[in-house]
């Protein structure tokens, strides 16, 4: 089974997460997607943020490395490299992009959305890490 590489933004403003579902997908998932041939992680997610969501990546910093057992959307097990993002322009749903939603520390400890598994690898560090 080929271990999925990913990287994922780490978009959040006042102290929420956006998430984004893509169409015809039971999870919520953070922007960005899988590395391209030769693609570095800055580039990798400038290409995925301008595709999903019409936005300019400004900045990314490495946050932290998970690796998961079993991907969102597929059996096969993942390294998402996560990047605390900033963009430029407003965020609109693309093709790929059913919905967009900022998801607050109580939003994820209440379950009020589907998220992926990772997400309970990782948000509790953000939560931890006063991100969330």
């Amino acid at each position: 089974m080929p271990h999925l590489q990913k990287a994922g933004a780490l978009i959040i403003k006042n102290k929420k997460l956006m998430i984004v579902n893509p169409h015809g997908k039971p999870f919520f998932i953070n922007p960005g997607g899988k590395y391209e041939t030769d693609e570095t992680a800055e580039k990798c997610l400038r290409r995925e943020l301008d595709e999903e969501l019409g936005v300019k990546l400004k900045s990314c910093e490495h946050y932290k490395t998970y690796d998961i057992t079993k991907a969102a959307h597929s059996d096969n097990p993942l390294s998402l490299e996560l990047y605390v993002v900033t963009i430029d322009g407003a965020p609109v749903p693309s093709a790929e992009i059913a919905t967009i939603k900022w998801m607050s520390k109580e939003d994820f400890e209440n379950k009020k959305y589907n998220v992926a598994p990772s997400f309970y690898q990782y948000v509790p560090d953000l939560v931890k890490d006063k991100l969330l």
